[in-house]
């Protein structure tokens, strides 16, 4: 039983990680990975002004590749309290293209890792983050703000290799859902004998959470607190996942977010041997629980 008390959602708080998908206005792609319910910008409003969430970050779907229509036309609908998280083809765009996502107030690209067939390997990994970071050095000769370039991988055992790239370059990396580090209950299944600390974590990948730590100490790495059912089976309050929490807020508090990571669609195991373009549910998450956990 929750014995937390509620903790109220700080004025002008942001929600960093939330998804529109309407395939019946905006066309998915015909080589998405997956394809998700419809979850509408209506969808959307009504869970941040229940939650009091007063500014969103609209982070396009990889279900619709680098057609980024969908998200240019509802970021012009929030009149500057939203900003957006697109999805490029680098072989194709311009100095233009970029400039006129930037207006409509995209700050971020997130490298699409299925595509390129790169979640479980290092090297295409490497490769996709310098060869956007360059682009975005190129591009910025011109004075403006920074872009951050945002990855999603499950593998622990990359932080090494991944710090080292980090540190290369002067653009901001962000990690989604937690850098997806498993807590015990879903390595394992529920363990109460380790869901408050890592004593569950091997000795062989203290080295990898330290250098995914120490990434955030020097400040080019941001954390985001988003879809913790994909680390934890003990929603809705994610026991196994606090310490994890409280080491990445130690390690800089500045450059831990907070997603909802909405609508929560399925982990990525589950549709192992599923047809990508039959329709999927969306699962049900408490992410009040979660955050007043």
């Amino acid at each position: 039983m929750n014995t937390y008390p509620p903790k109220p959602i700080p004025p002008k708080a942001w929600d960093t990680h939330h998804h529109i998908f309407e395939p019946d206005l905006f066309p998915l792609s015909q080589n998405r990975h997956f394809t998700p319910s419809r979850a509408s910008l209506t969808d959307l409003q009504a869970f941040e002004h229940n939650l009091g969430i007063e500014h969103v970050c609209i982070a396009h779907g990889l279900s619709y590749g680098a057609d980024c229509t969908l998200l240019l036309y509802y970021l012009e609908r929030f009149d500057g309290r939203a900003r957006g998280i697109c999805v490029l083809d680098f072989e194709t765009v311009t100095d233009e293209i970029l400039d006129l996502y930037h207006e409509a107030g995209v700050r971020s690209v997130r490298l699409n890792f299925f595509r390129h067939a790169a979640m479980h390997d290092v090297d295409v990994q490497v490769r996709l983050i310098k060869a956007t970071a360059r682009r975005f050095v190129e591009w910025r000769r011109k004075p403006r703000n920074n872009w951050s370039i945002q990855v999603q991988q499950p593998h622990p055992e990359f932080w090494p290799r991944l710090y080292e790239v980090i540190r290369e370059y002067p653009v901001p990396v962000v990690v989604d859902h937690m850098a997806l580090l498993a807590g015990s209950s879903y390595r394992y299944g529920v363990d109460i004998t380790s869901i408050q600390n890592d004593s569950y974590i091997r000795e062989s990948e203290r080295h990898e959470l330290d250098m995914l730590c120490q990434a955030l100490r020097e400040g080019n790495l941001w954390i985001k607190l988003s879809a913790s059912y994909r680390c934890s089976n003990l929603g809705p309050w994610y026991e196994d996942l606090k310490w994890a929490v409280r080491r990445f807020l130690n390690a800089n508090p500045r450059r831990v977010l907070w997603g909802s990571g909405l609508p929560h669609t399925q982990r990525h195991e589950d549709r192992v041997g599923r047809d990508r373009t039959r329709q999927e549910e969306f699962l049900e998450v408490d992410d009040r629980a979660w955050i007043e956990s």
